[in-house]
């Protein structure tokens, strides 16, 4: 996967290499599946790769799937909320009464 794409489309390309392999006589098990899916993330995925590794048994296909689905929403959520604003994009009231105070100068 590289830098910037999204875990649906890293995912659904692996999916349907799978599937041409399968037409042309080649089976790929979803066990190698989720293998190459954690040996071909990006650098900033390698902490979340360790945590699968450490499991007492590697994830099916489709726990995989959601188990990255689920972490690169939590990681959008961590981005919004780093930029200082809400997870819902708007402002909360602390945030408004933050903001004038730091306006007067207080």
């Amino acid at each position: 996967m590289e830098k910037g794409e999204g875990v649906n489309s890293y995912l659904q390309h692996l999916q349907d290499t799978r599937d041409q392999l399968t037409a042309v006589g080649s089976t790929l098990q979803f066990t190698t599946m989720v293998r190459i899916v954690l040996n071909g993330v990006s650098d900033e995925w390698q902490v979340f790769v360790q945590s699968i590794l450490g499991r007492e048994r590697v994830p099916s296909w489709e726990e995989m799937w959601a188990a990255l689905q689920q972490e690169e929403l939590r990681r959008d959520l961590v981005k919004v909320n780093l930029n200082g604003s809400s997870a819902s994009g708007t402002k909360t009231k602390e945030d408004k009464e933050n903001a004038a105070l730091a306006s007067k100068g207080q």
